[in-house]
């Protein structure tokens, strides 16, 4: 993936690459030893997306491994179960 500055990610919509429209892209959260990215912060109308639900200030936090491409809006590769239990999804 090429560079994007973080002030161009301010929300931008987010859509999977099965075409489901997922919402605005929030936030972000990093490692800040590592500068790795971890979360997509996503605010959206549904009630899930890829059974993770909204958390309490309605947001879906999602891990920012299912970044595909960042172009006119943030496109997301459908997680695998492994992406996103456990630890990997910040609540």
């Amino acid at each position: 993936m090429r560079t994007v500055l973080a002030n161009q990610l301010s929300n931008v919509r987010v859509v999977s690459t099965d075409g489901r429209e997922v919402g605005t892209l929030q936030n972000i959260t990093l490692d800040t030893a590592t500068g790795e990215l971890q979360t997509i912060v996503i605010n959206s109308e549904v009630q899930e997306i890829f059974g993770v639900e909204r958390d309490s200030d309605g947001d879906i936090r999602l891990p920012a491994s299912l970044i595909e491409s960042k172009r006119d809006h943030l496109t997301i590769q459908p997680p695998t179960e492994q992406s996103v239990g456990g630890d990997t999804v910040d609540s």
